[in-house]
C-alpha cells in the first residue's frame, strides 16, 4: 500500500510539473528590433511562435513565407520592400498581427502588394496600420482572412482585393489608383463569391471606384454615408 501511495505522488509530481513546463512554453517572448542595426527577416526566421515582435525604425526587406504564429508591433516604424516588384509581407498560412498604435501607425510601402495572404489557413490583422504607395494593391486576400480595422489604405493600385475573406471596419481607404475596396463574385464569372464584412468605412476618391463591382452584396452599413 505504501508503494503505490509513493507511485501515485510521483505521477501526480510529474502531472504538476509537466502542466507548469505547458504553461512556461506558452508565454509568449517578446523581442525588440532595430532594423538600422539589424534584419527583421532573421528574427522573424529564429522566432519562436506566438513571439511578439517590436520593431524600430525604417525596415527595408521582403517579409515573405511567414508560416507561423507571430505579432508584428511597430508604433511609427516602416517596412518597405527591398524589390519593388515583390510584396513587402506574405504570410504563407501563418496568423500575424500587425500592429501600430494611435498617431503612430505602422506604415507598409513601396512594394508590388503591401501585404499578401495565401493559403486557406493564412490570417492577417492589421490595427493601426498605414498601407501606401504600393504598385498593384495594398492588402491582397488571395486565401484565408484578413482583419483590418483603424487603418488607412492611400495611395495604391487597388486599395484591398479580396478573393477569399476580409472583415474592413472603420478605416479610411482613400486615392488608390484603382478600386478602394474590390471583391470577387460568382456574377465576375468567378467559381466563388467573396465573403466580406465589416463596417464604418470612409471610402473616397478611388480612380477605379470606391466599391467593386458596385452590385456585390456589400455590408448595409460597410461604407460611411
Amino acid at each position: 500500500m505504501r508503494r503505490c501511495s509513493l507511485l501515485m505522488v510521483e505521477v501526480v509530481g510529474l502531472v504538476f510539473v509537466g502542466g507548469l513546463g505547458l504553461g512556461e512554453a506558452q508565454q509568449p517572448q517578446t523581442i525588440s528590433v532595430d532594423c538600422a542595426k539589424e534584419s527583421l527577416q532573421k528574427a522573424i526566421d529564429r522566432a519562436a511562435p506566438e513571439t511578439v515582435i517590436t520593431v524600430a525604425g525604417m525596415c527595408k526587406e521582403n517579409f515573405f513565407y511567414i508560416t507561423k504564429s507571430l505579432t508584428l508591433r511597430g508604433p511609427g516604424a516602416t517596412l518597405t520592400s527591398a524589390t519593388p516588384h515583390l510584396p513587402v509581407v506574405a504570410v504563407t498560412n501563418g496568423k500575424v498581427l500587425l500592429l501600430g498604435e494611435s498617431g503612430k501607425p505602422l506604415t507598409i510601402t513601396g512594394g508590388d502588394r503591401g501585404v499578401i495572404t495565401i493559403g486557406k489557413n493564412a490570417e492577417v490583422m492589421l490595427d493601426q496600420v498605414t498601407v501606401k504607395e504600393n504598385v498593384w494593391g495594398g492588402v491582397l486576400v488571395a486565401d484565408g482572412k484578413a482583419t483590418i480595422q483603424n487603418s488607412v489604405i492611400t495611395a495604391n493600385g487597388v486599395g484591398i482585393a479580396v478573393l477569399d475573406r476580409a472583415e474592413i471596419s472603420t478605416n479610411t481607404i482613400t486615392n488608390n489608383r484603382g478600386c478602394g475596396v474590390w471583391a470577387i463574385s460568382k456574377a465576375q464569372g468567378w467559381a466563388v463569391d467573396a465573403q466580406v464584412s465589416g463596417s464604418n468605412n470612409s471610402i473616397s476618391a478611388n480612380a477605379g471606384g470606391d466599391l467593386c463591382p458596385a452590385d456585390f452584396k456589400w455590408p448595409a452599413d460597410f461604407k460611411k454615408k
